[in-house]
């Protein structure tokens, strides 16, 4: 009796009765699609991920490709947007540190300029007692002014110093809290102008301003 040896042909009717994972497919899609879309990479990340798990030779649909691609082109948008937000923050962060700076220079040539209205009319500036209420009382300074964007929590924005009445280029009037800026402290100087001074030049310039303060009668 003769028997039918075994058979290794293809027979693509077999290989047609396992449908394509939808999944699979959608996962390269939009993969393609979301491929620079940042966190929407995620979704066909996610989705690739799970088509992997029912496709290939021994599962229930077809399209383990697919799956495989759509996971590499998720990775790869993720990746690309992590990559992103690393060289972006430090960015953001120098942008803000930067507006803050200028807001601060605004602030504190207002709060200069009404202190030397201040001393136009009375022909002194005023004293520690009287800053910055007066200057609030007689409408020469707002309110809002007196808190520094790049307030760290511990209610210091400004420093006024008091001084004999002068338009010294180099006498210090207003300045910032030294804490807020990495550059440089925000200055106001008596003669009106405000600039960004470097912290050791800063506290020498102030050093020096004080003692001659004190000695001076």
């Amino acid at each position: 009796m003769m028997t039918e040896p075994f058979s290794t042909q293809y027979h693509p009717e077999q290989q047609a009765e396992r449908p394509y994972s939808l999944m699979a497919i959608l996962s390269l899609v939009l993969g393609i699609l979301f491929l620079c879309f940042g966190p929407l990479a995620l979704i066909p990340l996610i989705l690739g991920i799970v088509a992997l798990t029912n496709t290939g030779s021994g599962g229930a649909k077809k399209g383990m490709g697919f799956a495989i691609a759509g996971v590499s082109l998720g990775g790869v948008g993720v990746l690309g947007t992590c990559m992103s937000v690393g060289i972006l923050l430090p960015a953001l962060g120098a942008a803000r540190n930067k507006a803050n700076q200028i807001v601060s220079e605004v602030q504190v040539r207002e709060l200069v300029q009404g202190a030397l209205v201040f001393a136009d009319q009375d022909e002194v500036f005023p004293t520690q007692e009287q800053w910055p209420d007066a200057l609030v009382d007689l409408g020469l300074i707002m309110p809002d002014s007196l808190m520094s964007p790049a307030e760290d929590g511990d209610g210091l924005s400004y420093i006024y110093v008091p001084g004999p009445l002068s338009q010294d280029a180099f006498q210090i009037l207003v300045y910032e809290d030294p804490k807020h800026f990495y550059d440089g402290v925000v200055v106001g100087f008596a003669d009106g102008h405000v600039e960004l001074v470097d912290h050791d030049v800063f506290e020498r310039m102030l050093a020096e301003q004080l003692a001659a303060q004190e000695v001076s009668p």
